[in-house]
């Protein structure tokens, strides 16, 4: 009988041994991944950047600016992100910013740090070296091809033009059957 608790006891022991191994080595598995640097393409059609938990593409049409700044504003809040020692990534507020701005700093205390205006967000981003940030800001600018700012005016105006459209539409397709039905048929 002692022998059978005995073989049970060790038997737990060894479960809750290999769970706690098991937590631990996800826990270490997603911090790594958590840390990684982000990878930073940059393509003709725009610039893609790749990482375990922000990724996004940033499409030229989208792009308004793109500067090389040697200061950054003050981060305000952390809405999504990850604010390491020196790494932060993701979503933060900025002051005087009334959207997010997505971070992917490799090290936020150096500058010069590249500011990514596009119309519907802005990005920072930097590397590990002012050298290797200055080099990435050259091929973004010699790649990317910014946003026309009148074609986005253009653009808005033929957005309005539909949006009056289509409510004229709405407003017709309300009235046929309610007033000139039976005018047609008096």
């Amino acid at each position: 009988m002692i022998s059978n608790m005995l073989a049970v006891s060790v038997g737990m022991g060894l479960e809750l041994g290999f769970s706690m191994i098991l937590t631990i080595a996800t826990i270490i598995a997603f911090t790594i991944l958590v840390c990684r640097k982000p990878i930073i393409q940059i393509f003709h059609d725009g610039i893609y950047i790749k990482d375990f938990l922000y990724p996004t593409a940033i499409p030229n049409d989208s792009i308004k600016s793109i500067k090389l700044v040697h200061s950054m504003p003050k981060v305000t809040m952390r809405s999504n992100g990850y604010g390491g020692a020196f790494m932060w990534k993701g979503f933060f507020r900025i002051k005087d910013y009334r959207k997010r701005a997505v971070l992917y700093l490799e090290n936020h205390y150096k500058a010069p740090f590249i500011e990514i205006q596009t119309t519907q967000d802005l990005y920072f981003i930097n590397c590990k070296s002012p050298e290797q940030t200055t080099q990435l800001f050259d091929e973004m600018n010699a790649t990317v091809k910014l946003v026309d700012e009148s074609r986005l005016v253009d653009m808005k105006t033929a957005s309005q033009k539909r949006s009056i459209v289509v409510v004229v539409v709405f407003i017709a397709v309300l009235l046929i059957p309610s007033v000139i039905i039976p005018l047609l048929l008096s």
